[in-house]
C-alpha cells in the first residue's frame, strides 16, 4: 500500500503543469516535457558553458595576465641588441627641424596672398641652396636676450628681406607691418636684404626684369611706389590731399627724368640708378612741401612707410625731429 502511494506521488510530482503529462526527454540544459516542450528543470550535469582554444599556444603563460604575447615575443624585446637597434632607429628617424623650416614657418603666418609666400619661400629656398641661411652669422645692431628669440630675430629678418625684394619688383607687400610688428631694425635688415640678394641673382623669374624693356619695368615700379605711398598718406591725411599729392609727386619724378605716363623716355639723370622707392619717396616729399603739408605730415608718413635710403635726403632737407629741450626759466 506504501508502495503504490509513493509511486503515485512520484507521477504527480513529474506531471507537466502545461499539460499534465508525465512523459519527459532530455534537452541541451533542461527536462522538457515530451508533449508540449515546458521546460521542467535543469539537467544535473550542466555546470555553465566554458570555451576552449582549439589551437592552444604551448609557449602561452600559465598565469593569466602575467605577460602580453608569445615567451618568442618577450624574449625579443628584451634583447639588448634589439633595444639598441630600435634606440637607433628612432634617432634616425627624427628629423630636427633646420633653420631653413623656421624662415619658412614665418613665411606661412604673415599676411597677403597665396602668391606672395610661394614667391617668397622660392626665394629663400634658392638662396639656401647656395648657402645655408643658418651659416650667415651677421653682426647685428639688434640682438635680444635669448638665443632662442636671437634665432626666430634673425629668421624674420630673412623674411623680411625676401619680401622687400618682392616689393622692389613691384609686388605689394606687407613690409612695413611687420617690421613694427616683429621690431625689425632696418640696418639689420639692409644687411640681410643685400646678401640674400646676391644669392639669388639671376635665378628667381619673378625679380628678373631681363624679359622687360628697362623703362616699361621702371614706369611699373615707380607707378607701384607711388600708389602705395599715396595710400599710406589717404589713411593719414584724407583720400582727397592723397590725390592732389600724389598728381603732383608724379610730375616732380618725371621732371626727375623717371618713366611715368605710357611712352615716357627714362632719361639718364641722377637717379637713374637710385632704387625705385627712394626716388619716389622723395618726389612725394617734395610734392607734400608744395602742398602746403607740415614737416610732422612728412615724418609721420615716413614712419608710416619707412624707406631706408631716405633718411638722409631728410636731414638735407631738415625735416628732422626737433629734439632739444628748451627750459622755462623761473
Amino acid at each position: 500500500m506504501c508502495v503504490e502511494d509513493n509511486n503515485n506521488t512520484e507521477q504527480t510530482t513529474n506531471e507537466c503543469i502545461q499539460c499534465g503529462s508525465i512523459e519527459e526527454e532530455d534537452g541541451d540544459t533542461h527536462i522538457h516535457c515530451a508533449k508540449c516542450g515546458t521546460q521542467k528543470e535543469m539537467r544535473a550535469d550542466y555546470g555553465g558553458f566554458v570555451s576552449t582554444n582549439p589551437n592552444p599556444n604551448p609557449n602561452s603563460s600559465k598565469t593569466l595576465g602575467s605577460y602580453v604575447g608569445s615567451r618568442e615575443d618577450r624574449e625579443i624585446r628584451h634583447d639588448r641588441s634589439m633595444r639598441r637597434l630600435s634606440s637607433l632607429n628612432g634617432r634616425v628617424a627624427h628629423r630636427k627641424p633646420t633653420f631653413l623650416d623656421g624662415v619658412i614657418e614665418e613665411l606661412s603666418c604673415i599676411p597677403g596672398g597665396a602668391y606672395l609666400r610661394t614667391a617668397a619661400t622660392d626665394i629663400v629656398k634658392k638662396a639656401n641652396s647656395t648657402k645655408p641661411l643658418g651659416s650667415m652669422r651677421h653682426s647685428l645692431r639688434y640682438s635680444p636676450d635669448s638665443s632662442a628669440d636671437a634665432k626666430q630675430y634673425r629668421q624674420r629678418l630673412f623674411v623680411c628681406a625676401a619680401l622687400e625684394l618682392l616689393e622692389d619688383a613691384g609686388n605689394e607687400t606687407p613690409i612695413t607691418t611687420l617690421r613694427g610688428q616683429w621690431s625689425i631694425d632696418r640696418y639689420d635688415l639692409m644687411k640681410v636684404k643685400s646678401r640674400l640678394k646676391r644669392l639669388v641673382n639671376g635665378r628667381i623669374a619673378c625679380l628678373s626684369n631681363a624679359a622687360t624693356d628697362p623703362t616699361i619695368a621702371r614706369r611699373l615700379a615707380m607707378t607701384h611706389q607711388l600708389s602705395t605711398i599715396r595710400d599710406h598718406l589717404a589713411e593719414q591725411e584724407s583720400l582727397t590731399t592723397a590725390r592732389r599729392v600724389f598728381e603732383t609727386a608724379k610730375q616732380i619724378a618725371s621732371a626727375m627724368g623717371e618713366p611715368i605716363e605710357d611712352g615716357d623716355d627714362w632719361i639718364i639723370s641722377e637717379t637713374t640708378n637710385r632704387p625705385a622707392s627712394a626716388v619716389a619717396c622723395k618726389a612725394f616729399m617734395e610734392a607734400m612741401h608744395k602742398q602746403g603739408l607740415s614737416d610732422e605730415s612728412v615724418l609721420e608718413l615716413h614712419d608710416r612707410y619707412p624707406v631706408t635710403t631716405i633718411d638722409y635726403f631728410i636731414l638735407k632737407k631738415g625735416w628732422e625731429r626737433r629734439t632739444d629741450d628748451v627750459s622755462e626759466e623761473a
